[in-house]
């Protein structure tokens, strides 16, 4: 069937009407999303993909119903100009539902174009969105119109393409005829098609997008306009003063309370200088650039202001200043904010003489008291001269405040310190830093015995008689004194030192003065940084148990070790522990030593079970730790959580000198451990004065002969007898008797001999790891001598 060109053209032209009667319904589809309410809107929103691809995909249906027919089954429309338009303008969800609506319509209508229709439809929809993807490099051109008309010049050019394509997949004599009848018209019609359409939907979308920006611009009037009325409400009911200024000073507006607090109306403020509004240090220009200069550093000042009212009545005012930006970015007015604040310093002021002051006295306190010293010993280290500290403490004093009350103690350290002014004068520093101890500083002192001379002369005038109540009160008073800068510390340093050098006093007998020992001081201070060093290396898991075995007398059997702790020093290598315990003695660290020995035999205990070696472990601890409250209940705790260790596992052994003081509390102790099944030992037994009254007060199971005694005993009659007379005692009380220090096998047919149960020494094994002592007790075999010793061959 022929067609004339005019049907064609006119056929075409009809298709070209219908795309534009389709940006019309996009244009008011569009539109019709816009609602008051934003929830509307947005449901609105949600819907127009739908919309629209339904709206594409119907009018390329009715492209359809204006076909050109080159022959039969064989339409030639404007519905890939719709697709390819679908592609490129809607969403990929709108795209795919135009598509869909094309292609379900042309295979309706069937025939042998259907196949080539739906490669044209899928090819042009996917050839609209990789123009939509590149658009934005046409839209990147200097000039907006030209790169618009490029985009979609492209665009029909690339959607004739694609038709033309598609037609190559009829039959061969088909396509060729049909590429002849059709080339011209849709090489002209799709990219006119493509170029109407596209501009009226751009049109629709820049209409949209103008839309859209005077929405914003008017959610932004409206934010602006409440943020202006706030601002006006917080400028005219703020309880804080606001001021408008220029930087010159000027003032431009002030708030109600602003005009309240300072007793002006607002017409007398505006335009007036804020200069006589304060109470300024340098002057008004002084003022004014130090405030630009922290508002260009910082975008704000902050402070406090003396400022005066209309009756001349001063005030403190703590102020905030802040630039109010043009904008252009100029600073063209400033923002005061201020609040009145004196009650707050006069309260400040008065918590601050109260914690500076004793209000008992009248002296300065302890805190007020430290930090004048740092200052005086500044002013000392500068003049190169010496400084005494000298801290007093009132003697008896605690028996004046039992027998007369705390009123007539009260009295008696209000003349006290009375005194004290009068004896140092106004010159000297003094202060009261506890309950009945005073300082003085007596600065520029010639030399120290003048200094000395000086404080006894004034210790001496503090004991006077003093009546209270018609009843005569005497109490003397003990000093201790240090000297600076003989004595480098600091003030915290050099009260801790004459309170060291007051507590000797105290020790001596009272009512005397004692110079603080800066080399006994220094001794105390290496003993603390040896403490600490033990304690970090507890920390960092450098401590280890070595283990040193005991083997029964009778048949030459291990039967336990004791655990003896060693440093692994990183710099010093291994080092025993009379290398660290020494230095620790006394101090805290000493008692989480204990502990973490106590909490590592276990585990060591453990390790043995697990290898089948159920052995007993002893270790040393210090009295302290074995009267401390929570020692048992540590030790009753270990033992619920390692239940396969054998009974009577664990061994206590305590130095006989340490108990001396504590017997009571420390059998008390043992009778507990005892319930437990923990026995307790008495080690270096013979070395301390009462060896007698151990045996007959302490309840220990277990007694360990000194190794100095068993050393020497095979060429000292005197320590043989020792050893002899203390095994005879042990055994008259019932204990169980341990030799150390057994070095060779005539050490132990010696001591066998005497009645000796246990033996330990470098005769038997030195102390060694852990993972030593298990291969070591496995190979263990008593040698013959100590065999025929155990059956008294």
């Amino acid at each position: 069937m022929n067609i004339d060109a005019t049907s064609l053209v006119r056929d075409m032209g009809m298709n070209a009407g219908l795309l534009s009667f389709l940006a019309a319904l996009y244009g008011i589809a569009h539109s019709s999303t816009r609602h008051p309410d934003r929830s509307v809107t947005q449901r609105r929103q949600a819907l127009l993909p739908w919309v629209a691809g339904l709206m594409f995909g119907v009018t390329g249906i009715l492209t359809m119903l204006a076909p050109l027919r080159l022959s039969e089954g064989v339409i030639v429309d404007a519905r890939l100009v719709v697709a390819g338009l679908a592609g490129a303008y809607l969403t990929p969800l709108g795209a795919l539902l135009c598509a869909m609506v094309l292609a379900g319509y042309r295979l309706g209508l069937g025939g042998i174009g259907s196949g080539p229709a739906m490669v044209g439809i899928v090819l042009s929809t996917g050839i609209g969105w990789l123009w939509q993807r590149y658009r934005p490099l046409f839209a990147a051109h200097h000039n907006k119109a030209l790169g618009d008309g490029l985009w979609l010049a492209g665009l029909g050019l690339s959607l004739a393409a694609g038709g033309m394509l598609a037609i190559q997949t009829l039959p061969s004599g088909i396509a060729r005829m049909v590429t002849e009848r059709t080339w011209l018209a849709v090489s002209l019609i799709y990219p006119v098609g493509a170029i109407l359409l596209g501009y009226l939907l751009d049109n629709v979308h820049q209409l949209r997008q103008r839309e859209e920006s005077l929405e914003r611009t008017a959610e932004q009037l409206k934010t602006l306009l409440a943020e202006a009325r706030q601002a006006a409400s917080v400028f005219f009911n703020s309880k804080d003063t606001i001021a408008i200024l220029q930087p010159d000073g000027t003032v431009l507006d002030v708030n109600p309370t602003y005009c309240a607090v300072l007793g002006y109306t607002r017409e007398e403020l505006i335009g007036k200088s804020s200069a006589v509004l304060r109470v300024d240090e340098g002057g008004e220009t002084t003022f004014l650039r130090r405030v630009a200069q922290a508002l260009e550093r910082d975008g704000r000042w902050h402070g406090e202001l003396v400022r005066r009212r209309k009756n001349g009545e001063a005030f403190v005012s703590e102020v905030t200043i802040e630039g109010v930006l043009d904008p252009d970015g100029t600073v063209r007015s400033w923002v005061s904010v201020g609040k009145d604040v004196t009650e707050q310093r006069r309260l400040e002021l008065a918590l601050q003489q109260f914690g500076n002051y004793d209000a008992l006295t009248g002296l300065p306190s302890r805190r007020l008291f430290t930090k004048e010293l740092n200052a005086t010993l500044r002013d000392s280290g500068e003049a190169n001269t010496m400084l005494a500290l000298c801290v007093l403490d009132i003697d008896q004093f605690k028996g004046l405040n039992d027998r007369w009350g705390p009123l007539i103690a009260d009295r008696f350290l209000r003349v006290f310190a009375q005194r004290l002014k009068k004896e140092t004068g106004a010159d000297h520093l003094i202060g009261r830093i506890g309950g009945d101890e005073f300082a003085v500083v007596l600065p520029h002192c010639p030399n120290a015995d003048t200094a000395l001379q000086r404080l006894e002369n004034m210790r001496q005038a503090l004991a006077q008689t003093v009546t209270l109540d018609a009843n005569e009160v005497r109490l003397t008073c003990s000093a201790g004194v240090t000297f600076y800068p003989d004595d480098p510390a600091d003030a915290d340093g050099l009260l801790r030192h004459a309170d060291l050098a007051l507590y000797a006093a105290k020790e001596q007998g009272k009512d005397r003065t004692v110079v603080f020992d800066i080399q006994q001081g220094q001794r105390r201070q290496a003993r603390r940084q040896s403490a600490k060093l033990v304690e970090e290396a507890l920390q960092r898991g450098e401590m280890e148990l070595f283990f040193q075995p005991k083997i029964r007398i009778a048949d030459g059997q291990v039967i336990g070790a004791e655990s003896l702790i060693r440093w692994r020093h990183p710099e010093r290598g291994l080092l025993a522990p009379g290398a660290f315990l020494e230095d620790i003695a006394g101090t805290p660290v000493a008692n989480l030593l204990d502990y973490w020995v106590l909490g590592a035999a276990f585990q060591a205990g453990q390790t043995l079970v697990s290898q089948g070696l159920p052995l007993s472990l002893s270790i040393n601890l210090t009295v302290s730790t074995l009267i401390d409250s929570r020692f048992q209940l540590k030790v009753a705790q270990l033992l619920e959580q390692h239940p396969a260790l054998p009974a009577q596992f664990l061994e206590v052994e305590l130095l006989e000198t340490e108990t001396f003081n504590d017997l009571s509390a420390v059998a008390y102790v043992i009778q507990g451990l005892d319930a437990l099944g923990i026995q307790c030992a008495i080690d270096d037994f013979g070395t301390g004065y009462s060896s007698l009254t151990y045996l007959q007060r302490l309840p220990a199971q277990i007694v360990k002969i000194d190794q100095s005694f068993v050393r020497d005993m095979l060429v000292n009659e005197r320590d043989r007898t020792l050893v002899r007379g203390i095994v005879s005692l042990a055994r008259a009380f019932e204990r169980q008797v341990i030799a150390e220090g057994v070095e060779t096998m005539a050490h132990a047919e010696a001591l066998r001999g005497m009645g000796c149960d246990t033996l330990q020494g470098y005769g038997i094994a030195r102390p060694m790891p852990l993972q030593d002592l298990i291969p070591w007790v496995r190979n263990w075999q008593p040698p013959p001598e100590l065999r025929r010793i155990g059956h008294g061959d």
